[in-house]
């Protein structure tokens, strides 16, 4: 029990109070209840300053008792401002700082001596540890992968995961949030690519670490027929959507027309050209009709897709069951002398 005892000559009991200068009542740190008991919250890091007055003469000798197996580079007792005071200062608080700090003054003769007490509470804002958490991390889809984040702090902090980009606001298996340091996902899927944030609180105040999660995958087709404009009714445009990591680059992507056994490759021509969109991942070939003809119809398109991870091979058959609006254009523009 770390302690300050100051011997006087009088032989009655003395009057003592601590004063406490840091941190001070206006903080709200300082607790005092009904039983006298004064419990000082300090804040990891910060210093402590404690002012003992007693209230009976000179103070004729300080004996500093209590706190000599300490660091005596980061705490000092000395003179206070009066001459009937003494000042504790712990420079820099930590964990083992918290606890009991009792002064005891002793007059020559008396039977007891006059104490006084505090009790130091020790506390810290949450706070992500990084060298213990994940970083931005890229897995290959059908992996396992655990997302970790781990907080420290006074009380104890609180830690869940949400996510906060991709596909989905949700952590897929787990819902809106996830409690817990860690998440798990024991097969990766394309979809659980994002962002996902945790959060780690306390009392004390709020830390946030995110961490951006990238899905390496073979490619994922989607093909559909946009609506043409009013001005071109005859313009049809074919999608072949892909979705892959790393991208399928332009020579990596490519439509063909026909049955299995009559297959061939479309190229740009005068009536239909061949478009390639950047997307980031998702990357689009177009085949453009411009305009479309009967014997663009009925036909099975094929698009083939490739990345380091695979192929992937997707059909369409280009039939105007692509909507009511698609379909009237189809009919209208077949009619003799509409385009």
């Amino acid at each position: 029990m770390p302690a300050v005892v100051c011997q006087h000559e009088l032989v009655i009991t003395p009057d003592v109070t601590i004063y406490d200068e840091k941190p001070s009542n206006d903080t709200g740190r300082i607790k005092i209840f009904p039983n006298k008991t004064v419990i000082v919250e300090a804040i990891m890091g910060e210093s402590v300053i404690w002012r003992r007055v007693s209230f009976d003469g000179l103070v004729t000798e300080t004996i500093n008792d209590g706190l000599m197996s300490r660091d005596m580079s980061r705490w000092k007792i000395g003179q206070g401002k009066q001459t009937n005071s003494v000042r504790l200062e712990i420079l820099v608080v930590d964990e083992t700082y918290a606890g009991y700090y009792t002064c005891d003054c002793q007059y020559t003769g008396s039977v007891e001596p006059a104490r006084a007490e505090r009790i130091l509470s020790v506390v810290s804002k949450a706070k992500v540890l990084p060298f213990h958490s994940s970083y931005t991390t890229t897995v290959t889809e059908g992996d396992r992968m655990t997302l970790r984040c781990q907080a420290a702090g006074i009380p104890q902090p609180v830690v869940y995961w949400s996510r906060t980009g991709g596909s989905s606001s949700l952590i897929r298996n787990y819902g809106i949030s996830k409690p817990g340091e860690t998440i798990d996902f024991l097969s990766v899927l394309p979809e659980d690519a994002g962002e996902y944030m945790c959060t780690a609180e306390n009392r004390l105040g709020v830390d946030y670490w995110p961490v951006r999660v990238a899905v390496r995958h073979k490619p994922k087709i989607k093909i559909y027929v946009t609506a043409p404009i009013p001005q071109s009714p005859c313009n049809i445009h074919l999608y072949c959507e892909v979705l892959a990591n790393p991208a399928s680059e332009a020579t990596e992507i490519t439509w063909s027309v026909g049955t299995a056994s009559t297959t061939t490759t479309i190229t740009s021509t005068s009536r239909s050209r061949l478009v390639y969109l950047n997307g980031g991942n998702t990357r689009f070939l177009v085949v453009a009709f411009n305009p479309i003809t009967a014997a663009d119809l009925n036909q099975r398109y094929t698009c083939i897709a490739t990345n380091i991870l695979g192929t992937v091979t997707s059909d369409f058959i280009l039939n105007g069951e692509g909507g009511q609006v698609i379909k009237n254009n189809f009919m209208f523009c077949l009619e003799p002398n509409k385009c």
